[in-house]
């Protein structure tokens, strides 16, 4: 994708592989329309001349030979009145892996090129149907986890990134408008810097970026799902546990201690919140080889985990070895005491967690299913994540790590200029320079500035015909 200029015909399937009722072939590019003619014929076997834009017509696609491949719909869009902002046809066909194909082919062989991951997409952007932000967006709505995230994306393909990002660079550009008078009139350097304006107006700025790069830890939460890893000792319950919130038999479950070697992540969504659930060896001194790696993992995942559920088996009481598992985990803030075996006589329940310094505690029966909504909730809670406020008003919510480091960057620019300020200001070219690199590395997050190679990495992510 490193020709940015490219201006030739490009197609693909845009519906996934495999049965289903419609498959889609998209067309983008100058002989988009040409194509379509040669291929398209009324179900009377005559040619359609003329296709009107953005209406449907029926009939037949026809390979090379005039053989019918399948009966389709077809539609014409005429640029810049497109997604791609280029002449853009798609072809509806039944679906099935065969059939459009077949389609594709004959569509190749009449000198179109098949699409790269988002070249589609990449078009928009190029022609200036979206920006950056908007076209990664359209992949995240892809990918979505859950109902939370989907809507997230979305609110960020409708331009609610872009607008605020477009925001604080027209108030920093207004910003910059005092230095630049203060060079174009010596006269009042001093007066014009030092009027307390520009050091207002950049503070102003700084708090308004770091709300913004407030949201990210919330964003990642609902793109990526709050990564929840269940330790314990061998044989208290963590896979059923696991088979218990996702309300399905995943993990093998035996009286054997050990069962689980490995480390099992399966995904649920809780009230709209993706949680990216892992399952992990019991820990314990083993002497099996493969059961120490998989240990190994557990302690692992427990660092990477966004809140640990420590399961012990309340019919047994608060062991020794439950003990030795509680120390190895570092941030207690994120740990949920989960007593198991709630069914059973309980050695050990929640009043007696406080000597533990525990929190949250929540006693459960993970075979019988008793008391999981509860532990759910307290996962949400304790990331502080409300699912029905995150999109509450107007409020952005950055879930990329590129936005993020790129925010960061333009707040430590701007903090350089404060910094200038502060000591005395020689000269004011000084602080338009970290201007310059605030607004450079906020125009990079809307994609007004980037570089062709962070174009390739950001739309090779996507999948081919979008």
């Amino acid at each position: 994708m490193k020709d940015l200029l490219r201006e030739d015909t490009i197609a693909a399937i845009g519906t996934p592989i495999g049965k289903g009722a419609i498959g889609i072939v998209r067309i983008s590019g100058k002989e988009a329309l040409p194509i379509l003619k040669s291929l398209f014929r009324r179900k009377s076997g005559k040619e359609t001349k003329e296709f009107e834009e953005r209406k449907m017509y029926y009939g037949v696609v026809v390979d090379r030979f005039g053989e019918p491949i399948d009966e389709v719909l077809a539609v014409y869009m005429k640029a810049p009145r497109s997604f791609t902002g280029e002449d853009v046809v798609e072809i509806h066909s039944h679906g099935g892996i065969v059939v459009v194909r077949q389609i594709l082919r004959e569509v190749l062989s009449l000198g179109a090129r098949l699409a790269e991951p988002g070249e589609f997409t990449m078009r928009a952007f190029l022609n200036g149907k979206i920006d950056l932000t908007q076209a990664e967006a359209i992949n995240q709505l892809i990918e979505a986890k859950s109902e939370l995230s989907a809507k997230v994306a979305l609110r960020q393909l409708e331009g609610s990134l872009s607008r605020k990002i477009r925001e604080l660079r027209d108030f920093i550009l207004e910003t910059k408008a005092y230095i630049e008078a203060a060079v174009d009139f010596p006269e009042e350097e001093v007066e014009i810097i030092e009027s307390g304006k520009v050091k207002e107006r950049l503070l102003e700025a700084v708090g308004r970026i770091e709300e913004v790069i407030k949201t990210y830890r919330e964003g990642r939460l609902i793109r990526e799902g709050i990564k929840v890893a269940i330790v314990g000792k061998p044989n208290v319950g963590k896979s059923s546990l696991l088979n218990a919130l996702l309300q399905e038999e995943r993990a093998i479950v035996t009286e054997i201690p050990g069962t689980t070697r490995d480390v099992i992540e399966e995904t649920v969504t809780f009230k709209g919140l993706p949680l990216r659930l892992i399952d992990t060896a019991g820990i314990r001194q083993a002497e099996d080889r493969v059961e120490r790696i998989g240990i190994e993992k557990s302690l692992e995942k427990l660092k990477e985990a966004d809140v640990v559920l420590f399961l012990i088996d309340g019919s047994e009481g608060f062991t020794e070895e439950d003990g030795e598992i509680l120390e190895r985990i570092e941030e207690k803030k994120k740990v949920i005491l989960v007593i198991n075996k709630a069914d059973l006589e309980l050695k050990f329940r929640c009043r007696d967690a406080k000597e533990l310094r525990l929190e949250r505690c929540v006693e459960i029966s993970a075979k019988k299913g008793e008391g999981i909504e509860k532990l759910a909730e307290l996962i949400t809670e304790l990331v502080m994540l409300e699912p029905e406020t995150v999109l509450g008003g107007d409020e952005v919510v950055i879930t990329s790590e590129r936005h993020k480091e790129l925010l960061e960057r333009a707040e430590e620019s701007l903090k350089r200029a404060l910094k200038t300020l502060e000591s005395g200001v020689e000269s004011p070219e000084f602080l338009s320079m970290d201007i310059d690199d605030a607004l450079g590395a906020l125009g990079e997050i809307v994609g007004e500035v980037t570089t062709e190679d962070m174009y390739d990495i950001i739309f090779s992510r996507f999948c081919i015909g979008k």
